[in-house]
């Protein structure tokens, strides 16, 4: 009797943790962000991949402050204010400089401090 209560805790504890590694992400799978596709092909972005990796969406939706993937939330797109930004201070899309891109420096900056993901233009920006 033991042992049976022994199993089925351990099958308890491993489908709990199953589900919470499948649990849903809330948003889109992929994101096509193709801001710049007048001077490098459009970026496919995993968001899902990304979304099972953080905390809080606020890891980059910096808008979102606490925010979790409570379902119902509407985020803002990114291009909704660096697209072509109304003020200087903000970084524009559009820039193609990496100290100036809102994406070349969060993203890359995180895949360097995590040393893992793409780093260089053609490991997003596809060729062809």
């Amino acid at each position: 009797m033991r042992s049976a209560l022994s199993a089925l805790g351990i099958l308890a504890f491993l489908l709990a943790a199953t589900l919470a590694f499948a649990a849903p992400h809330h948003g889109p799978d992929e994101v096509v962000i193709d801001a710049a596709k007048a001077k490098r092909s459009a970026v496919t972005f995993p968001h899902a991949a990304h979304a099972r990796e953080v905390k809080t969406c606020d890891t980059c939706h910096h808008t979102n402050k606490g925010m979790t993937t409570d379902a119902g939330v509407k985020v803002a797109g990114c291009t909704s204010c660096h697209l072509d930004p109304k003020s200087a201070a903000v970084p524009g899309m559009r820039e193609m400089s990496l100290t100036k891109n809102p994406f070349h420096m969060v993203c890359i900056d995180c895949h360097k401090e995590q040393a893992k993901g793409p780093t260089k233009c053609d490991d997003c920006h596809p060729k062809g």
